[in-house]
């Protein structure tokens, strides 16, 4: 598996953070008549129904699915941890500065 360059000047990661911004627009525009719960439910489902199906691409047969299986869910699950906690630090940070205000 590999990751987006993160280099905040690279052209890869100006992309990667437009195509997420995109989703994210939909699912906010999802709040017009969904709960958030439901609409951040459906969202991570999305996504790991697409992170099974780049496993299933990336593997070619279910041999290779089986060996990967393992690496996936723990690939997959490690960086949702890591986007999620710096995400959070962004919003507590946030957060902060609009209380000292």
């Amino acid at each position: 598996m590999s990751e987006p360059d993160t280099n905040p000047e690279s052209e890869q990661n100006r992309r990667f953070r437009k195509m997420a911004d995109r989703f994210i627009d939909n699912a906010n525009r999802q709040l017009n008549d969904t709960e958030p719960t439901m609409v951040n439910s459906a969202f991570m489902y999305g996504a790991s129904r697409f992170c099974a199906f780049v496993t299933v691409q990336k593997s070619g047969s279910l041999e290779r699915f089986d060996e990967m299986h393992d690496e996936a869910v723990e690939y997959y699950a490690d960086e949702f941890k890591k986007m999620l906690l710096e995400n959070l630090k962004h919003y507590r940070d946030a957060f902060e500065k609009e209380s000292a205000n």
